[in-house]
């Protein structure tokens, strides 16, 4: 039987940055750089295609709990525990 477990953190995200990437404040606490404007969600979708491959998960498994429109986001990822 597989179970989901799910891991929160904190990003804090750097909206049309030159440069991209992630960048670990805490045990649970992340800065995020991202190319896209933070217009129309643009910003959010880098965000979690970013995290998705920083955790070696699907961008599905990534979801926006808090935050959505601020710079300072609580993020869910989901586990897939065997």
């Amino acid at each position: 039987m597989d179970t989901t477990d799910r891991s929160f953190i904190r990003v804090k995200v750097q909206a049309r940055a030159r440069k991209t990437g992630i960048e670990r404040l805490g045990p649970a606490e992340f800065r995020v750089k991202v190319s896209a404007p933070p217009v129309k969600g643009a910003a959010n979708r880098e965000v979690i295609e970013m995290i998705a491959r920083h955790f070696d998960v699907p961008p599905a498994s990534v979801k926006i709990v808090q935050g959505k429109t601020s710079s300072r986001k609580r993020i869910a990822i989901s586990h897939q525990i065997p």
